[in-house]
């Protein structure tokens, strides 16, 4: 009887001893302040107010820049189709005027092909030129080639003119015409081609 007597203390003893370790409120408490830490307190207004005002300058910056760069693409367009326009308008002139030069020379049949000899390097180093503008490599040679013949379809459009002034500028201004257009479109596909100054920078600063 002792020994179970014993054994009722102990166990009571320890059953006290774990109520009085576990309180109810201090868990409680525990609980709460771990479930206001998992949220985190909301912004104040004043920081949303500027979040929305930081966006909205955003987005009013970038259709501001897609605004410019769409006219700008539209320029670039309209100046290209009308240098082109120019240029096939110079060049046919050109041609008839060189063809007419010939045939005071050659046969027909072979004065309407007899142009090909001056407009035909001009073309090819008109070709390489833009791919060269392309590719951002310098084109000296190309261009010297189409100023030559250039200069050498204004000394044969005005060779069998008349020499006064008047006649003179109408055969002689087409073929010039024709290099100032091109040189237009040069410029055109080199300003497309380049990359901006801060594009450059900032890929060189990621290179290095």
């Amino acid at each position: 009887m002792d020994r179970i007597h014993d054994e009722d203390l102990f166990s009571d003893s320890e059953f006290s001893t774990i109520e009085i370790q576990w309180d109810p409120v201090e868990e409680l408490a525990q609980m709460l302040s771990a479930a206001s830490g998992a949220n985190p307190e909301p912004s104040p207004p004043h920081e949303r107010s500027s979040h929305r005002r930081t966006r909205r300058r955003l987005r009013a910056e970038s259709r501001t820049h897609d605004s410019n760069r769409g006219t700008h693409t539209i320029l670039v367009a309209t100046i290209s189709v009308c240098a082109v326009c120019m240029l096939g308008w110079s060049f046919s002139y050109s041609y008839a005027q060189l063809r007419a030069t010939a045939s005071f020379v050659l046969p027909m049949r072979l004065a309407q092909w007899w142009p090909l000899t001056v407009y035909g390097p001009w073309l090819v180093a008109a070709l390489s030129i833009l791919r060269a503008t392309v590719q951002s490599r310098s084109a000296r040679r190309s261009w010297g080639v189409v100023l030559g013949a250039s200069a050498m379809a204004v000394a044969l459009c005005v060779s069998h003119s008349s020499h006064s002034l008047l006649s003179l500028i109408i055969f002689g201004i087409p073929p010039i015409t024709a290099l100032v257009c091109f040189w237009e479109i040069v410029g055109q596909v080199s300003s497309k081609v380049a990359r901006p100054r801060h594009a450059a920078h900032s890929r060189r600063d990621s290179t290095q």
